[in-house]
């Protein structure tokens, strides 16, 4: 991947083979909404599909369509339940039709899916819980309670080393870019600071992923963390105070 070369936020950008980035930035709110797109032989999955606002769903559509049929896709993980996440699942419904992909996501989240007037029936997984698709590929589930919901979770491509983080490593960045430059972490911050409660979820969540070999984060909101950044954004969020809002 030419990391200098002009990204057109208006395409899927392909991350790695098969895996697209399928998000927005948000101008108005000041950070960027990430879902994304891995396609495995007949797995078709969107992590975290996004807002249910008309124009959010169109951007999000129009970049599936541009990588494969709408109806192809089998499986929607969120991982927890916010609108930014969950609010697209049931414009997903009435195009595709009811049960005729998979939800997976934690019980906790799972209870609340339902009051987006969702009708597919949700799979649930637990910590630690790995999910084998396509051809053999293996996602490895975590929870991440309180970070920033209790039910939340992130997912772990074990193929290409990739960390699904949710709001975790997510950033604030009205001077947005799709990959985090040495500017990033001080965006990283403003973000967790507010949102992460406590020190100990925090630590709890580093330990769980410290024996991860991490090629890649990427966050539901900010940019997507490369190779070398991925010490220095761990070691950030590691000395971080958060539950500040002011």
């Amino acid at each position: 991947m030419d990391l200098d070369a002009k990204i057109d936020p208006t395409k899927a950008i392909e991350l790695r083979p098969g895996l697209w980035w399928i998000g927005w930035p948000d101008e108005d709110a000041g950070f960027s909404n990430n879902p994304y797109l891995l396609i495995d032989g007949d797995e078709v999955i969107v992590f975290d599909p996004g807002s249910r606002l008309p124009q959010h769903w169109k951007w999000v559509r129009d970049k599936i369509e541009s990588v494969v049929p709408l109806e192809k896709i089998t499986m929607v993980i969120v991982h927890h339940q916010d609108p930014d996440l969950c609010g697209a699942i049931p414009l997903i419904e009435q195009e595709i039709g009811v049960n005729n992909f998979e939800i997976v996501t934690t019980e906790r989240t799972a209870v609340f899916i339902p009051y987006y007037d969702v009708k597919t029936e949700v799979t649930t997984v637990e910590d630690g819980e790995i999910m084998e698709i396509g051809n053999g590929r293996e996602l490895l589930f975590l929870t991440s309670p309180y970070l920033h919901f209790p039910g939340a979770m992130v997912t772990y491509d074990t193929k290409e080393k990739i960390l699904f983080s949710s709001d975790i490593f997510g950033g604030f960045s009205v001077d947005w870019n799709l990959f985090a430059n040495k500017y990033y972490f001080e965006a990283m911050k403003l973000f967790a600071q507010p949102y992460f409660a406590d020190k100990r979820h925090v630590m709890n969540f580093l330990n769980k992923i410290e024996p991860l070999d991490i090629d890649m984060i990427c966050p539901q909101h900010g940019s997507i963390i490369l190779r070398d950044k991925v010490k220095e954004a761990i070691e950030t969020l590691k000395n971080l105070e958060v539950g500040i809002w002011t």
